[in-house]
């Protein structure tokens, strides 16, 4: 059996301000800082064998400390990263609906197969997460592997593993340092733990 850990990244500024930061990098805020010290004495008590992270320093900030108190090696995906919201990264939904309001109906209208300019669709999004989480499952059988990225990410690889179909993406709910696993045996999932964060006391 696989075990799969998927960690959200802590809180950032840009998650604070509801700016869309997709490949663009977001530092973690002063809240984000302390959820990590806590997601770390969390984890501290839980066997790991891996750490993956995407290339956003986000990622690598939240498990750097995990990392050094395991003595486990960072590898970083470039194809784990969130969505690439493209000429729409670092403003809101209310910038789009506002100043771009014929796009913001059509991502309404076209939903998954809505491309952001010169970024992705929720499905090319999800074809590139589906891929490398099924390499890092492939290369890393029956161990305990952490993977810290984004929260479209997370849910692009829950629901890649249970239905091997991207259109249970938005039924599940990431929050920021949120600790979510997943059991893998012989190509059947089972979601063990799920978007828990009961060891925050922020």
């Amino acid at each position: 059996m696989t075990k799969l850990i998927l960690v959200r990244h802590a809180l950032t500024t840009d998650n604070q301000n509801n700016r869309l930061s997709g490949h663009i990098d977001s530092q973690v805020s002063e809240i984000g800082k302390k959820q990590i010290k806590q997601l770390t004495r969390y984890l501290e008590d839980i066997k790991i064998d891996s750490i993956y992270t995407t290339t956003s320093s986000r990622t690598k900030d939240t498990v750097k400390e995990i990392s050094k108190i395991k003595d486990i090696q960072i590898k970083e995906k470039e194809n784990l990263k969130e969505i690439s919201f493209g000429d729409f990264e670092g403003i809101t939904f209310e910038d789009i609906k506002k100043s771009y309001p014929n796009e913001f109906q059509d991502m309404i209208n076209k939903g998954y197969e809505y491309k952001y300019p010169n970024g992705e669709s929720l499905i090319d999004s999800y074809n590139r997460v589906a891929d490398e989480i099924s390499n890092i499952l492939s290369e890393e059988k029956n161990k305990t592997v952490l993977v810290c990225s984004h929260g479209g990410t997370i849910r692009n690889i829950i629901t890649y593993l249970i239905s091997n179909s991207y259109k249970y993406h938005w039924n599940f709910k990431i929050d920021n340092a949120s600790v979510t696993i997943l059991e893998i045996d012989n190509g059947f999932t089972v979601i063990h733990t799920m978007n828990n964060t009961n060891f925050m006391s922020l």
